[in-house]
């Protein structure tokens, strides 16, 4: 096993000294930040390495001075969403043209920069999805400890089980102590900026209720970057207030901010969601007072579809152009608008990033902050998200490296100088930072709460919380050690034993993806269901073809790799016989971790949830206790008490619809068929037992689709999908795919209720909320 570089002797005694000082003045803190610290003081003394600063004169002086008041680091806490393992330039290489051209492809400078001034973490694992990610970066608990996803349903976000208040709800339960409170008692300003996705159902389960002093984004996993918030929408004098003069409310507009009724009249950027989280982001650390640490979380969209973006981040051609030419490296690949949609986002990010990092200098603040960039799990790769995981095996939504590694590095001004530009190769779990961050701010990571509510729990007969089972990381990192060579239970079908990884059952979008993904040949996979009101529906009804088109691969009872010699997975070890005893091992350890899973029922979707809904302006919040929690009271005006009740009314006619088989099939042909235009092209391929309703199609764009697609057969299931063809015929063909891509389907209605809105606007009430994954 490779890994970092180990502490050496000065470091040591320094470490442990700063430690016993600390022990006979104050509650003991972990030896990590005061490591940290002392690495730090020695900088200061301008020492050349710590054991001649442990030797220093003045040393004793400054260890009494650290005991009694010990460095806790700013932190800033950038979470990015389905960033695939390729989506980082630090991860892509120029060994060949396409991997060049995928290269110069991800313009993540700013990024790359901090990963040379810091330490890549080159084994952080995540779920394959987000909301249990999430859940365990918040909660420091692997995903096992929350109410498990019932069978045939993609969200439980307005589920309720009245009978188990506190894990009767989707995401963290009630009871357990998130990160923000551990920070905020331990001293800190808290604030979480973008995506929570981590339970919303009570107040208790929102990030103001996590412990954090202020939030600013959205509650519930998919959304729209031109959106409301949860508390009565962006208004517009807090939009003005943030950069953006423009009136959003109750308009359309197109995945780049223009309006739905008139292309030519689009948003400034400024009305971009990102830039709004950044404008605030950047407030808050002007308006910050130094002396107090700070905790913020930029919890980012990037790159999640629906891949929304601005024109102006889409102009990439001459930065591509100018980067090419730096390399020496003729374009060969012609863009697909997935492709160039995602590296917009990229770039995006990495400017985002790239502020933040300049608001901390310019406030004399960076060389105090520990900046922590992670994914919450790996890039998707069906084609309607075109992300790129190479040269990892598989994506988001399978338990392959692909979906469960993510890109994660440390880097700011309090990563010691001798670590600087180093990798660790460590097992890292993203439940781990929960512990992590305690221990640098010197408060334990044990969760009283949590345990004082087992008490009741256990009275009563209820499912108990599990206790914090993340791992404090940073003395790892800093030692080069593995904290993590026993079994990690990854899911109930995963697990990892370094250096042996199980999986078994069926794994959706199992391929290896080429360097430059998706191109012009890409024809698979595609996305396997859509979501109707929270019912997961397979696109593909004949599981031959599903098998086909979603790329699956059957692990059965097992698959078993070697992820440090073999971290492709191509070489299946479960049959070999000098494997034996490894395999039957792990696939006891998983049964035996299985056994703990939750069992918390989430109960039933509630009309309480529709009905808040409709109350808050037609988004989604938190609708049990809520009592005096909202900023803008019910109004009692008779127009709208008589628009609740005919809301009410067809909430039950939709309630009782959705008991109906035919039903969700009929608006899952309307999704499926609408969903978007990359979905939309290869339904068109499929076969006729197929979901899709052939009846939807335009004819025109379906006509001139089957012009320009190349018969395939014979095709292997597991494949890298890079192709190199020859201009200009590939050129005219990926003209005419990108012009199919860029259709934008008539809105959905599911319902004729004057006054909902359309999937496009971006402001998601339930009545015609259909999530696409």
């Amino acid at each position: 096993m490779k890994l970092g570089p180990s502490l050496g002797e000065g470091e040591v005694r320094c470490a442990a000294s700063v430690e016993r000082k600390h022990d006979r003045h104050m509650v003991r803190s972990s030896s990590a930040a005061f490591f940290l610290a002392c690495a730090w003081t020695c900088r200061s003394l301008e020492c050349d390495t710590l054991q001649e600063c442990a030797t220093s004169s003045s040393f004793e002086l400054l260890q009494r001075k650290l005991s009694l008041s010990p460095r806790r680091p700013h932190v800033l806490f950038f979470v990015a969403d389905d960033v695939g393992w390729a989506g980082l330039g630090k991860h892509r290489t120029a060994s060949n043209a396409a991997e060049a051209q995928g290269k110069a492809e991800t313009m993540t400078p700013t990024l790359d920069a901090l990963v040379e001034q810091g330490i890549l973490l080159e084994r952080h694992y995540a779920s394959s999805s987000s909301g249990p990610s999430r859940c365990s970066l918040i909660s420091g608990r692997l995903p096992r400890h929350f109410p498990p996803l019932p069978e045939g349903l993609s969200t439980t976000q307005m589920f309720w089980n009245p009978a188990d208040n506190v894990s009767g709800f989707y995401g963290i339960p009630r009871n357990m102590t998130g990160i923000g409170r551990k920070l905020k008692d331990a001293g800190y300003s808290t604030h979480f900026l973008g995506k929570w996705d981590a339970g919303m159902a009570t107040p208790e389960h929102t990030p103001l209720g996590r412990g954090f002093d202020s939030f600013l984004g959205h509650l519930e996993s998919d959304f729209s970057l031109y959106n409301a918030t949860y508390r009565g929408g962006v208004s517009e004098s807090l939009a003005a207030e943030l950069g953006c003069n423009r009136s959003i409310k109750d308009r359309a507009f197109t995945y780049l901010g223009c309006s739905a009724d008139d292309p030519r009249s689009c948003l400034p950027d400024a009305c971009f969601e990102e830039a709004i989280l950044l404008r605030y982001a950047m407030k808050l650390i002007q308006n910050h007072d130094p002396s107090t640490p700070l905790f913020l979380t930029f919890s980012s969209q990037f790159v999640h579809p629906p891949l929304e973006s601005t024109k102006s981040a889409l102009d990439l051609e001459d930065k591509i152009q100018k980067i090419f030419a730096s390399l020496g490296v003729e374009k060969r690949i012609p863009w697909t608008t997935t492709r160039k949609r995602v590296a917009a986002n990229l770039l995006y990010s990495d400017l985002v990033m790239g502020k933040l990092v300049d608001a901390l200098k310019e406030k004399g603040m960076y060389e105090d902050t520990l900046v922590v960039y992670i994914s919450d799990n790996g890039g998707g790769t069906h084609l309607r998200a075109g992300a790129n995981n190479y040269p990892l095996k598989g994506g988001r939504f399978n338990e392959w490296e692909g979906g469960i590694r993510t890109n994660a590095f440390i880097s700011g001004g309090f990563v010691p100088l001798h670590h600087r530009g180093s990798s660790f190769h460590g097992v890292i779990h993203i439940a781990d930072w929960y512990p992590t961050l305690c221990s640098l701010a010197g408060v334990s990571h044990f969760d009283e709460a949590a345990s004082e509510a087992n008490e009741r729990l256990r009275q009563l007969g209820l499912p108990l919380l599990g206790p914090v089972d993340g791992r404090p990381q940073m003395e790892h990192i800093l030692a080069g050690s593995n904290g993590r060579a026993d079994a990690l239970h990854l899911s109930k079908r995963s697990l990892l034993k370094w250096p042996y990884k199980l999986v078994t059952g069926k794994q959706e979008y199992s391929f290896w993806q080429g360097p430059v993904f998706p191109n012009c040949s890409s024809d698979r996979p595609a996305f396997a269901y859509v979501d109707v009101l929270g019912h997961k529906v397979r696109i593909d009804k004949n599981d031959s073809s599903y098998m086909v088109n979603a790329m699956v691969e059957d692990c059965g009872d097992g698959c078993l790799f070697n992820v440090d010699a073999d971290p492709g997975e191509h070489s299946n070890l479960a049959s070999l016989p000098e494997y034996a005893d490894v395999f039957s091992d792990m696939l006891e350890d998983l049964r035996s971790l299985n056994l703990t899973i939750s069992r918390a029922d989430q109960g039933q979707p509630t009309m309480k949830a529709c009905m808040q809904a409709f109350w808050n302006g037609g988004f989604m919040g938190p609708f049990v206790d809520v009592d005096d929690f909202y900023t803008t009271p019910r109004s009692p005006m008779p127009q709208a008490l008589e628009a609740a009740k005919r809301y009410n009314e067809e909430l039950q006619k939709l309630q009782k619809n959705l008991t109906d088989n035919a039903f969700v099939l009929q608006a899952a042909k309307a999704v499926a068929a609408r969903l978007d235009p990359e979905s939309l092209t290869r339904a068109w391929n499929r076969r006729p037992h197929s979901l899709v309703d052939s009846s939807a199609k335009p004819r025109s764009k379906m006509r001139s689709l089957e012009a320009i697609m190349v018969e395939r057969s014979g095709r292997k299931q597991m494949i890298r999908s890079e192709r190199l063809h020859k201009a200009p015929e590939a050129d005219r063909r990926c003209e005419e795919i990108q012009r199919v891509e860029a259709w934008t389907p008539e809105p959905i209605r599911l319902v004729s209720s004057s006054g909902q809105r359309d999937w496009t606007t971006g402001v998601f009430f339930l009545l015609a909320y259909v999530k696409s994954g």
